[in-house]
């Protein structure tokens, strides 16, 4: 995290409704332009937390995806607009964030994550937020994150169905503790498969980079050990509460680097389900 001694008067009027908040204050927005958050995925779910970083001021926002927009993608991919289909998804986001906030930068990173290379891709992160569509993906990601000491996020969104856990390495439980691995790819359980609505992924985007704000400033009880469920359909919320599982082959042996001897399936390489169709 990059050390910022002052805000300019700007900054100050910008971000004047957050600084008021006593959780955040003065010090804690210095905290969120000094810092770097990762989001893996540039569709439904990294679009509302890509949007939520940049208006918070998070200064540094690194944004990995090889996909391109579809038309399909547009009812719950909310920065992608008509103009884009056919663009990388990491693109059309960093023209949008950067015309949104001058002081907030984006690194547009057009790669799929694997295990060889995600080490290399979230080097640097105060925060990661896992924004993908496969199963595998996510388990890779919550492997990485555990091994390199990074807090992250983790969420899942189909229908009108969203689930959101936060994890920090060496102190939580972690995805591993509540499923021990990548259940089988089920494209009938999947957003094209069986639908989503665009204000799930929106909501639970936005819960996402509530976390890392929370996370990097200090603030609040981050929602760790617990697994938050919601139905938009009846607007009911559910939390079941997750213990660490003594043996969990990723967050019980810190010291090894489980993600690069797991056989995450070919799907890692593709965060979203659509890019699997090319």
């Amino acid at each position: 995290m990059r050390r910022i001694k002052t805000l300019a008067e700007a900054q100050i009027d910008r971000y004047s409704r957050q600084i008021l908040l006593a959780e955040i204050g003065g010090q804690g927005q210095k905290k969120l332009l000094g810092s770097r958050v990762t989001v893996v995925g540039a569709g439904g779910l990294g679009c509302p937390a890509s949007q939520a970083l940049a208006a918070a001021g998070i200064g540094t926002i690194r944004i990995i995806d090889a996909d391109r927009v579809e038309l399909s993608n547009l009812p719950r991919q909310f920065l992608h607009h008509t103009k884009d289909v056919g663009r990388y998804k990491v693109d059309s986001i960093q023209e949008k964030i950067e015309a949104m906030n001058p002081d907030v930068t984006v690194e547009a990173v057009r790669r799929f994550v694997d295990k060889d290379n995600i080490a290399d891709l979230l080097s640097g992160s105060d925060y990661v937020i896992e924004a993908c569509d496969g199963q595998a993906a996510k388990f890779l990601v919550n492997d990485a994150c555990v091994h390199l000491g990074i807090p992250f996020t983790i969420a899942g969104v189909v229908q009108f169905h969203g689930q959101i856990i936060s994890v920090t390495p060496g102190k939580t439980s972690c995805l591993r503790c509540l499923f021990r691995e990548p259940a089988p790819e089920d494209p009938q359980n999947s957003c094209s498969g069986a639908g989503v609505i665009g204000a799930a992924p929106g909501m639970t985007g936005m819960i996402q980079a509530n976390e890392a704000i929370k996370s990097i400033t200090g603030a609040g009880k981050l929602h760790t050990d617990k697994l938050l469920m919601f139905n938009l359909i009846d607007c009911s919320f559910d939390v079941l509460d997750i213990a660490g599982l003594p043996r969990c082959a990723a967050c019980a042996q810190p010291r090894e680097p489980f993600y690069k001897t797991f056989d995450y399936g070919a799907c890692v390489t593709m965060c979203h389900l659509d890019s699997q169709k090319a």
